[in-house]
C-alpha cells in the first residue's frame, strides 16, 4: 500500500503566489468599480435635484408666483443650479455665477410652440460641471 501524503511547502507557495499574481489582475478592475459607482450616485443625484427644480418652477409659474424665489427656496443652499425658462415665460435666474449656458443646454431639443415654454433646469457640481439636467414644458 502505498502512504498518501498532503501538499509540500513548494507545492502551496506556488499556489500562493499564482492567487496572489490573479488578485493583482482583479484589484483595478475592482477600483474602477467603486470609482463608477461614485460617479453614477452623483449622476444620479444631480438628475432628481434638477427634476425637483424643474417642477418647482413649472409650479411657480402655473400659480402665477415668483419662480426663482420658489427654486431657490426649495435649493435652501444645498446645491448651485440654473433654470432657462423659454417661450411664453421667457425668462432665466441662476445660483452660480455666469453658468456656461453651451455647456448646460448643449443636446438638449428645445420644442417652443406660442402658446407653451420649455424649462430647463440644470444642476452644477463642485467641479463647475453639470450633474444634472431636467427639461419640462408648461401649456398654457
Amino acid at each position: 500500500m502505498k502512504k498518501t501524503r498532503g501538499f509540500s511547502y513548494i507545492e502551496v507557495i506556488l499556489a500562493m503566489a499564482l492567487f496572489a499574481i490573479a488578485m493583482l489582475a482583479i484589484i483595478p478592475t475592482l477600483s474602477q468599480a467603486g470609482r463608477n459607482i461614485s460617479f453614477a450616485m452623483e449622476a444620479y443625484d444631480g438628475h432628481l435635484q434638477a427634476g425637483r427644480v424643474m417642477l418647482t418652477v413649472r409650479e411657480a409659474l402655473i400659480n402665477g408666483t415668483d419662480p426663482e424665489e420658489m427654486a431657490i427656496q426649495h435649493a435652501s443652499g444645498r446645491f448651485e443650479f440654473s433654470v432657462w425658462v423659454f417661450g411664453r415665460y421667457a425668462q432665466e435666474f441662476h445660483t452660480i455665477d455666469e453658468p456656461d449656458a453651451t455647456v448646460a443646454v448643449t443636446g438638449t431639443n428645445i420644442a417652443v410652440t406660442n402658446h407653451s415654454s420649455t424649462i430647463v433646469a440644470v444642476v452644477w457640481g463642485d467641479d463647475g460641471q453639470v450633474v444634472g439636467r431636467a427639461i419640462g414644458m408648461l401649456y398654457s
